[in-house]
């Protein structure tokens, strides 16, 4: 994993400035870091690198062509290069490097633009090609890798991190409140919005082109070359042996690197599978494992329990709460420098610390319950789902209209009406969870925004792309957690916490091949009324004991509102003085009465709160 940076400019660009953007990502890059621009200096391109393949000052970036026609800078790694190298060399080309970023030049210059559709792997991606005077971007399939952009001062600027970007002159440091509205709604700014005014994030999948052709740069729309597609196969099919087989290439493909390598464990189906596949893929297997001290949060257990049936060299750590306070101002909020809710980050970020301790590249099991539906919202899906199918619409309204006899406390109450809902209305309702009634509370330039946007809207422009009437819900579902979920929650989380240490993520079941294989998935076969992530979980019989496979979903959550009225208590002062700017944005008796409510309600519900803090301190940080 890398950091890059770099500007396309009207005049030439000060290097200087360019330095800096890419000394602010030292982090993401610890081995390296070089500085590239063209004879007439109107385009530059700056690198952090983390050396992983090929090892050598060769492949380091900047990477400059033998012709000098092509110059890349590269966050990433692409699996494939082999294979892709192979291709090309029986076409002549000679290599200098054993690195995929050689590989990655030479393809473009095979292919051109679609030699992204060739590639299997994680990346983002700025290569100038002097010959059309064009620098050329791309983003992997499910935005693993970062893409930040904006146009300031009449020059198109990018980096991997906003936090480099707000050091070019003229940025423009104005919130995006439509952005703050997602993150009051979804946890995360969604792409391709940043929290920054006229900055933006290339979406996963797609491709940018900035052509340089006059004074200034042209900035083109940004294009899709990749889709998840759904094309279930038979339902009768046995997935089992192709699922393991699949998992265990990618593991083996996603393991090459020439410094040491191992995998997180949580005791969860999907990161025990990423264990057993490394393992019987003939990999020597390193686990790291975080865990709590409270009940209810701890699967250290089960982690030991994969770590001895595989023979790993385990590790573990308990994480307390005051962890949380020794890193959340000067780490977390640095790191994380836009607006986020997933307070898993913690967690994630002390496994990445203990394993940069002795590896460089950790696989995970990211994205598992996302591409083979295995949360429980799945199975609501698909009892939903049944009923469609099974029941006339008229029978459906009689069974919904029951609900009024079944009192409010009643979990039944609920269940029922979610049945009445349109099937758009009930996948929107189940991704918007964090803060309720946010038109009502908001204020200021927030209830501004909030006047002309509506931020359900993402969803449904996901969902036009993949309309549950055609998919099903259960896939149109997974395409949302695919398109939203992932890119710009997960992914961000594990992205910022594994650069923070300088260590490189690959999870297993974004891989493309991966990805592939679960299109073809009936979903009927993924989820039903009793079970989520049917078909992974009986395809890892073979691998792993059914106390692993069958035990309730815990999720790599922390005992955070527990904290949060002991500890940690004071993380929440910020926020009860009449100064705070939250304020400005949402209404002071709304605030006042979420942290009374939670302080009463014994924590149990910490995630409206934990946005509040978290915005708080993310603006006295970087507003």
């Amino acid at each position: 994993m890398c950091g890059i940076v770099g500007a396309v400019a009207p005049s030439p660009v000060d290097t200087e400035v360019v330095l800096r953007m890419r000394d602010r990502l030292a982090h993401r890059g610890p081995d390296a870091a070089g500085l590239w621009a063209t004879p007439d200096g109107r385009v530059c391109l700056g690198h952090r690198r983390l050396a992983i393949l090929d090892l050598s000052p060769e492949a380091n970036q900047p990477f400059l062509s033998a012709d000098g026609r092509l110059a890349l800078t590269f966050n990433g790694q692409i699996y494939n290069w082999r294979a892709l190298r192979g291709e090309l060399e029986e076409e002549g080309v000679r290599f200098r490097t054993r690195s995929d970023t050689e590989v990655l030049v030479e393809a473009y210059r095979r292919w051109g633009d679609a030699c992204v559709e060739r590639l299997s792997g994680m990346f983002a991606f700025a290569l100038w090609d002097a010959d059309r005077r064009r620098l050329f971007c791309a983003r992997d399939r499910a935005g693993e890798k970062p893409f930040y952009y904006t146009v300031a001062g009449g020059s198109f600027v990018f980096a991997s991190e906003l936090k480099s970007l707000l050091l070019w002159p003229g940025f423009r440091r104005e919130p995006d409140y439509t952005a703050l509205a997602d993150f009051f709604t979804f946890g995360f700014v969604c792409d391709p919005k940043s929290i920054w005014e006229g900055t933006l994030k290339l979406p996963p999948a797609h491709t940018l082109v900035v052509e340089l052709d006059g004074n200034a740069p042209r900035v083109r729309e940004p294009r899709p070359y990749w889709d998840l597609a759904f094309e279930p196969a038979a339902n009768d099919a046995d997935w089992g042996e192709e699922i393991r087989a699949t998992l265990e290439r990618a593991a083996a493909e996603m393991s090459i690197a020439d410094v040491p390598v191992g995998s997180f464990l949580s005791g969860g189906v999907d990161s025990s599978s990423v264990t057993a596949a490394l393992a019987r893929a003939g990999r020597d297997v390193g686990t790291y494992t975080i865990g709590f001290a409270e009940d209810g949060f701890d699967e250290r257990p089960y982690a030991r329990e994969v770590a001895e049936r595989y023979g790993t060299d385990h590790t573990e750590r308990v994480v307390d709460a005051s962890d949380v306070g020794a890193v959340f101002h000067d780490t977390i909020l640095w790191h994380y420098d836009e607006p986020f809710n997933d307070s898993s980050y913690l967690p994630t970020y002390y496994v990445c610390r203990e394993a940069r301790e002795r590896i460089t590249v950790a696989l995970s099991g990211d994205g598992g319950d996302e591409v083979f539906g295995g949360y429980g919202k799945y199975r609501r899906l698909a009892v939903r789902q049944s009923l469609d199918w099974a029941l006339p619409q008229p029978a459906r309204r009689m069974l919904v209209g029951t609900g009024a006899l079944v009192p409010e406390a009643s979990p039944w109450h609920d269940r029922l009406a979610t049945y009445g809902k349109s099937a758009d209305a009930l996948v929107i309702d189940m991704m918007t969870t964090i803060v309720p009634h946010l038109r009502e509370v908001a204020r200021g330039p927030l209830a501004a925004a909030l006047a002309h946007y509506e931020p359900t809207d993402v969803v449904r422009d996901h969902l036009r792309r993949a309309p549950s009437a055609e998919v099903g819900l259960v896939n149109a579902m997974r395409y949302l957690d695919l398109k939203l979920t992932l890119g710009a929650g997960i992914l961000t989380k594990v992205d910022r916490a594994s650069m923070a240490v300088s260590l490189e993520v690959r999870p297993v079941y974004l891989h493309r091949d991966v990805l592939s294989l679960a299109g073809r998935i009936p979903p009927a076969l993924l989820a039903d009324r009793r079970e989520a992530k049917k078909a992974l979980k009986s395809a890892l019989r073979p691998w792993l004991p059914d106390e692993i496979l069958y035990r309730e979903k815990m999720g790599f959550a922390m005992p955070l509102g527990r904290w949060l009225n002991d500890d940690l208590r004071q993380l929440s002062h910020a926020v009860e003085s009449p100064d705070a700017r939250v304020l400005e944005l949402l209404d002071p008796t709304f605030v006042a009465e979420r942290i009374s409510l939670h302080r009463s309600n014994g924590g149990k519900f910490p995630s409206v709160l934990h946005s509040i803090l978290f915005l708080e301190h993310w603006l006295e940080t970087w507003g």
